[in-house]
């Protein structure tokens, strides 16, 4: 995996790359770390799995940097590093995925990075589906959520314009393969991807690109429970 760490300061920049190849090393892990102190130099075309970013930098801020970055790299997992505890609502916007503040790089690097390589794990999962008799697949990352019609299954991805896959197969089937890669079957028609759960009401689901969708009237305080589980262990937190 190829993991950047980018931080005006050096000693902060040597702090974090030499723990994180030292983590490599234990964890048998094969990867690429590229240091800068100056953001300005980061090729964000440059494939990246995890970034460690400062936020407070001169010139070019951390949050600039991710926003650049998340642009043409949308699965890159992202943790800031910073002393700067003001600036943590901002990094919903870029989809961070943990904040770190610096006093406490030595007790919880390790941990925010073997969760980092779990998640970056998880988003190059894929579901296989068949086509005319074609197998395709589908990373997990890229559904936004399947819907029955039915026997046909109707999958509508996040990217090229909500494009849509139809195919044969039971909406349980599909269930059962994906409700442990965080989809949750909200009614009779649809499985959705928390991931992209924008606003959970009472009688509307609203995910991203702002399509909404009705949950089941019976079931919705067990659906609520399991979203707000689900969030709770996979949402970027303060910490």
């Amino acid at each position: 995996m190829n993991i950047l760490v980018c931080d005006d300061n050096e000693n902060a920049v040597n702090t974090i790359t030499t723990m994180l190849q030292t983590r490599c090393q234990e964890k048998c892990i094969s990867a690429k770390l590229y240091s800068y102190t100056q953001p300005e130099c980061v090729n964000v075309l440059e494939i990246i799995d995890i970034a460690f970013l400062d936020i407070d930098m001169p010139g070019m801020n951390g949050i600039t940097l991710a926003k650049n970055l998340r642009l043409v790299q949308p699965r890159a997992v992202i943790i800031f590093v910073t002393n700067f505890i003001q600036y943590a609502p901002e990094g919903y916007e870029v989809k961070a995925f943990r904040y770190l503040l610096k006093s406490d790089i030595s007790i919880r690097l390790v941990e925010f990075f073997d969760l980092a390589v779990q998640e970056m794990l998880k988003c190059r999962k894929v579901v296989t589906i068949k086509i005319n008799a074609e197998s395709i697949d589908i990373p997990i990352h890229d559904i936004l959520y399947l819907e029955s019609e039915g026997r046909i299954i109707v999958m509508h991805l996040v990217h090229n314009g909500h494009a849509t896959y139809r195919f044969y197969e039971s909406m349980t089937s599909m269930e059962k393969r994906m409700e442990m890669l965080g989809f949750l079957r909200i009614q009779k028609s649809y499985l959705v991807n928390m991931e992209y759960i924008e606003i959970f009401q009472h009688n509307r689901i609203q995910l991203a690109g702002g399509i909404v969708l009705t949950p089941s009237e019976k079931n919705r305080a067990e659906l609520k429970k399991k979203y707000l589980l689900w969030r709770g262990e996979n949402k970027w937190s303060i910490c």
